[in-house]
């Protein structure tokens, strides 16, 4: 239990440092819902841009107006102003500032009616909730009227005090599209309705009966989150065992057994897809792999968007944290008309108007960005693997095509990831840019970096292209032995931009597609045997072809042997008549990346055979000329003769 707690409090303090990180990283808009105490006083104040999302209805923008962070309407302005369609000092406003103007004011009032029933109504005697709402009612004074051709709404607080003007009638809310009328005055009256409630709604919410009672739903709600948290993190705890066990299976997949839990028996299989079991079995193991993958991943981003949806819902709750709600999640306006505020949430109405009527918040438009990276990576695995395995199916009988299949999944998740990462980036980028992050001076190093790696890029090019041509016409594979330049080795990974070979004292050889010319592939379809051997000068060389012969056959009948060798091996006949001997050819043809293998046991064969008929290799001959005569000693050697002349 003590770990699970550590756990969970590691997790909600990692949550509370990322949204610390991202609110130091952009703009922190608390500004524009605004938190009590930080509201704004009058309209020269209003310095700071504010964060209010703008939405663009015909030639209309429309931005939602705040108050406590809770929308308690919508502001239209025009997107394109006119000189002659600005009829009042309003409508040279946008609908950013409008918003944040009768925001301000809404809030200066709000925090004038609780200082008035703390201070004042309690030396009244007034000190019950309802008796302070009924004596609100009674000093909000809200009026609309029109003057000089500007019809406007008008809040008193209290009565005898001097009334604000908290909306102006500009042409952009006449032109708006509306159910109750468009007159001016028709559309002040309404606003004038609707203020007061607004206003007695807002100060009840910052009373102690209804923030007790939020804090009980709150504490419900997070109870709920621990343990669902808990429940996800069991059932990813168990998926990452079987993913260990899948893992451990990968490293050692000549022993695997298939999903059935049954091995092949020789009997049932033939010679050929014998020897792709191994390859076949690790296809299987490689999709549920990634299949457990991917759930492990959707588990861990759903616990994380799970908590962010749940804090930024616990955050809408209180009037103080009203506006950390909005800036995780997001603000909506989808379905409200200018009469009335519908109450919708903003991811999925951003999802159902695809943007255009909501906005998320950042914290959560990031992690949506990486949920739906990481699980278009490990669901293009689980697809991948799934196309691989079904097309080693069908091609169950060729080793080969078992090993492009091997290759090409490879390459192509390598490939999704590479396109999935660069398109977060550029989303990012993008959010970056809308939220203003780019000043002039980090868009000309960003700039300036772009140009230096379109310079470098032009050998990536070569090299991308040149891997795409080894690929799709099949010069090698994974699991082939090739020569490239006089380096060899087993290809271990191919990518469209290098080869990794692995040679026989184990070390890696990385070369760049582009700079590959000629490759000889040991390992394509088939290989072969090809000895040749050098007999003595004077040996009976019918006689040493038919015992070749002889070895070789017994070799192909072993059955131990049978397998790696496709057809009956062949003696070439004589090559080479030289000084040193006679040498004869010999070919097997053997199953890919088994003639080493062959070779070996066929030389330790004839080298037994050999001794046994008494046969012996070719020693180089050679001729000593000698002058004088030559005189044979008494122990069998022979003496040259010299004769010394007076």
């Amino acid at each position: 239990m003590v770990r699970k707690f550590i756990r969970i409090l590691t997790f909600l303090l990692s949550i509370t440092l990322l949204v610390l990180t991202l609110a130091l990283t952009w703009e922190f808009p608390t500004v524009a819902q605004t938190i009590p105490g930080l509201g704004m006083s009058s309209d020269e104040e209003i310095s700071v841009k504010p964060y209010v999302p703008v939405f663009n209805r015909g030639n209309l923008e429309i931005a939602p107006v705040f108050l406590d962070g809770k929308i308690i309407g919508t502001i239209a302005s025009f997107i394109k102003l006119d000189s002659n369609t600005n009829k009042n000092q309003a409508s040279i406003y946008s609908a950013v500032v409008r918003s944040q103007l009768i925001h301000s004011k809404l809030q200066k009032i709000l925090h004038n009616m609780s200082n008035y029933t703390q201070e004042v109504l309690p030396k009244q005697g007034i000190s019950t909730i309802e008796a302070q709402e009924k004596e609100l009612r009674k000093q909000i004074v809200t009026t609309s009227s029109e003057s000089k051709g500007t019809t406007f709404v008008s809040v008193t607080f209290p009565k005898n005090d001097v009334p604000e003007i908290i909306y102006s009638v500009t042409q952009a809310d006449i032109e708006r599209p509306r159910f109750g009328g468009s007159q001016p005055l028709k559309i002040a009256k309404h606003a004038k309705e609707i203020t007061e409630n607004i206003l007695i709604q807002a100060w009840k919410e910052r009373q102690t009966p209804y923030l007790l009672a939020q804090a009980q739903l709150a504490m419900l709600l997070l109870v709920a989150l621990t343990c669902t948290s808990l429940t996800l993190g069991w059932i990813q705890k168990q998926l990452t065992i079987r993913q260990r066990k899948l893992k451990d299976s990968l490293s050692n997949s000549e022993t695997i057994q298939l999903e059935d839990n049954q091995t092949f028996s020789s009997s049932k299989i033939t010679e050929k897809f014998r020897a792709i079991a191994p390859q076949f079995d690790r296809l299987s193991i490689e999709q549920r792999y990634s299949l457990h993958a991917f759930y492990n991943s959707t588990l861990f981003w759903t616990q994380w968007l799970v908590w962010l949806l749940g804090i930024g819902y616990i955050s809408s709750l209180f009037y103080w944290s009203r506006s950390w709600s909005n800036w995780m999640v997001g603000v909506t306006i989808r379905g409200s008309r200018a009469e009335e505020v519908i109450v919708g949430w903003a991811p999925l109405d951003w999802i159902l108007s695809f943007g255009r009527e909501a906005s998320l918040g950042t914290p959560l438009f990031i992690l949506l960005l990486l949920l739906v990276a990481r699980l278009t990576i490990k669901g293009g695995d689980v697809l991948t693997n799934f196309l691989a395995r079904r097309w080693s199916e069908q091609k169950s009988i060729q080793k080969r095509q078992t090993l492009r299949v091997s290759t090409l999944a490879r390459v192509s998740k390598a490939w999704l990831r590479a396109i999935v990462y660069l398109l977060l980036g550029v989303t990012l980028l993008h959010h970056l840019h809308q939220l203003g992050t780019f000043t002039q001076v980090v868009t000309v190093f960003v700039g300036f970096i772009s140009f230096a790696l379109s310079l470098a890029s032009q050998n990536l090019l070569k090299d991308l292209i040149a891997g795409l041509m080894i690929l799709s016409e099949d010069q090698y594979a994974v699991g082939d032995w090739i020569v490239i330049d006089g380096k060899d080795g087993l290809v271990e990974s191919i990518t469209l931009r290098v080869t990794k070979l692995r040679n026989l004292d184990g070390e890696l050889i990385t070369i760049p597609n582009g700079s590959i010319g000629v490759v000889r592939n040991l390992s394509s379809e088939w290989s072969q045997v090809n000895y040749a051997i050098e007999v003595a000068y004077d040996a009976d060389v019918d006689r040493v072809m038919g015992v070749m012969e002889a070895i070789a056959k017994q070799l192909y009948c072993d059955p131990q042997w049978q397998e790696q060798i496709l057809e009956a091996p062949r003696v070439l006949g004589i090559d080479k008549i030289a000084h040193t001997g006679i040498e004869i050819r010999l070919i097997i043809k053997t199953q890919p990346m088994q003639q080493w293998l062959v070779a070996r046991e066929f030389r330790r064969r004839l080298k037994k055979a050999f001794d046994e008929q008494g046969i012996e290799v070719g020693v180089p001959q050679q001729v000593m000329y000698v002058n004088g005569p030559v005189s044979k000693t008494s122990n069998g050697n022979f003496k040259i003769n010299t004769q010394h002349q007076n």
